[in-house]
């Protein structure tokens, strides 16, 4: 009897050492699961402050850069890309350059959407829009280069395309000249789903393009503005 009695005292205390380990096994679990909850809380919170590192075209001489620093060549890249692509017109400028303004709306500020849907609107009037083709490309020889990037501020920058704008109605051909068109980039770094650049075209109706001579294709480019200092 006395036997019995001890063997149940031993099982009682053997299934009660075993509670209080489940439960210390527990509550490190839980402890654990807060310190990772807490981990990826903080990392989540950490990884919301991106910082933007720009990557210039061309790496071939290497790069040394910094965070939110603009390379010259990239602010020519973008002017280019966002401009050519406004002033592509596949079948018909009625339609497609009210189009190409509002897809690419959160590539330019507000003032240079105001300034070409006046541009769109005054060449609707005029009925140069109806059937138009238009597209630009650059002009052989006159791609990017270092002066045509003007620095003005941290968050500025001027720099001008040499392009060939080439029309056609109906597919007549209607215009094929070479212009050189001076563009302002600003930062606007408004809304990274739309635009990863964090950079706008800042054009306004003073900026008209200039007729190319060929002199002027023949030399290299020189800046126009005289009192600003190239791009780094």
């Amino acid at each position: 009897m006395k036997d019995l009695l001890s063997l149940r005292n031993n099982q009682a205390r053997n299934r009660l050492i075993a509670t209080t380990d489940h439960i210390r096994s527990l509550r490190i679990a839980i402890v654990f699961l807060t310190l990772v909850i807490a981990a990826l809380w903080w990392r989540n919170g950490v990884l919301q402050e991106t910082r933007r590192l720009y990557i210039p075209p061309d790496l071939t001489q290497g790069m040394v850069t910094q965070f939110d620093n603009v390379p010259a060549p990239l602010v020519y890249t973008f002017a280019y890309y966002i401009f050519q692509q406004l002033n592509r017109w596949p079948s018909d400028g009625e339609k497609d350059y009210p189009q190409q303004i509002y897809k690419l709306q959160g590539f330019m500020t507000p003032s240079c959407r105001v300034a070409l849907e006046a541009d769109m609107n005054e060449k609707q009037r005029l009925g140069e829009l109806r059937q138009r083709v238009r597209s630009i490309q650059e002009i052989l020889g006159h791609s990017y280069s270092r002066s045509r990037v003007i620095f003005e501020s941290n968050s500025s920058w001027l720099t001008w395309l040499d392009v060939n704008v080439s029309e056609s109605i109906n597919g007549h051909p209607v215009k094929d000249v070479r212009l050189r068109y001076p563009m302002r980039v600003v930062r606007f770094d408004v809304d990274k789903e739309v635009n990863p650049w964090g950079l706008a075209l800042d054009c306004d109706e003073t900026m008209r393009p200039e007729l190319l001579t060929e002199l002027q294709i023949g030399q290299p480019f020189m800046p126009e503005v005289s009192h600003a200092v190239p791009a780094k």
